[in-house]
């Protein structure tokens, strides 16, 4: 009880029995950094119902959006630059492993460990970063012609 659940689509959907027995639905569905609070709403729900039939006449009490956190290789990057621990990326299957990687920059500053094998993962830069306007709409056709496919 109170697991969180993920598939392996590329938009992955994730869900949750919360504390008090109520469906925790959740996912991407685009990238762009301009998400329609409603619209956004509106797929998700669609996605939920695919996913969940028997909850085709449930409504919906809470819904959100928000910028995603997206690093390049898909993976949460965890380190130390300068004196500075960080611990960032935790879209998609980061989320997965976000406890754990906390309890690890914690224990960083707090000078119980050193490094994490996280850290020792490189992670190239990319130029065209500035440009994800561009670029983000492009990406997410791609995943969804993945999920498609797949």
């Amino acid at each position: 009880r109170g697991r969180m659940f993920f598939d392996s689509r590329h938009f992955l959907n994730y869900f949750r029995i919360t504390p008090d027995g109520r469906m925790l639905f959740g996912g991407r569905h685009n990238l762009s950094p301009n998400l329609d609070l409603l619209e956004s709403a509106q797929m998700m729900r669609r996605r939920m119902v695919e996913v969940f039939p028997a909850l085709r006449d449930v409504p919906l009490t809470h819904t959100w959006t928000g910028r995603l956190g997206l690093t390049f290789d898909l993976m949460p990057h965890v380190g130390r630059v300068d004196g500075v621990a960080y611990a960032y990326g935790y879209a998609g299957h980061g989320v997965s492993v976000a406890s754990y990687l906390g309890k690890e920059a914690g224990e960083m500053l707090a000078g119980k460990r050193a490094t994490s094998l996280f850290a020792q993962i490189k992670h190239d830069r990319y130029p065209f970063t500035p440009y994800d306007k561009l670029y983000l709409p492009i990406v997410s056709q791609w995943f969804r012609f993945l999920d498609r496919v797949s």
